[in-house]
């Protein structure tokens, strides 16, 4: 939860709760993974297959550690777990003005397929669209 509540920027209300986390974890095809530095969790990720698709729900690093790779290699697990549980596609949500993260997805080969408006409600009530990304796991064995 440390980390949770280190990277997801409090304005925009996108952090789970403790309850919401463990709730989605006890759920069948579900599954988290913990970035470890020493023995110090630094990011994790989180996601739910569904059929031949698995949602990347939650992708989340510590800024202390910012700018190291550690979110890509964190996406690339999520990509390397859903093909190993016989996914064809991985499909994410990103708020539309989250740059970085946007970044990070259009690198690792997501594409944008669709737009949620006014999805994400800001602490300030103010209203945001959700990008719906989706990318081809054929891709990494191609």
């Amino acid at each position: 939860m440390a980390v949770m509540h280190a990277a997801f920027d409090p304005r925009y209300g996108e952090a789970w709760s403790a309850a919401q986390l463990a709730a989605t974890l006890t759920l069948p095809g579900c599954w988290a993974r913990l970035a470890l530095l020493g023995s110090q969790a630094v990011g994790f990720s989180l996601c739910r297959a569904a059929g031949p698709e698995v949602e990347l729900l939650l992708i989340a690093v510590t800024p202390a550690v910012h700018r190291q790779g550690i979110a890509g290699r964190l996406l690339l697990r999520c990509q390397e777990d859903a093909m190993g549980r016989g996914a064809s596609e991985l499909f994410l949500e990103v708020r539309e003005d989250n740059e970085p993260a946007k970044y990070l997805y259009n690198r690792a080969g997501f594409v944008q397929v669709g737009r949620r408006a006014d999805y994400y409600t800001a602490k300030d009530s103010n209203r945001r669209a959700a990008i719906t990304m989706r990318y081809s796991l054929e891709q990494l064995v191609g």
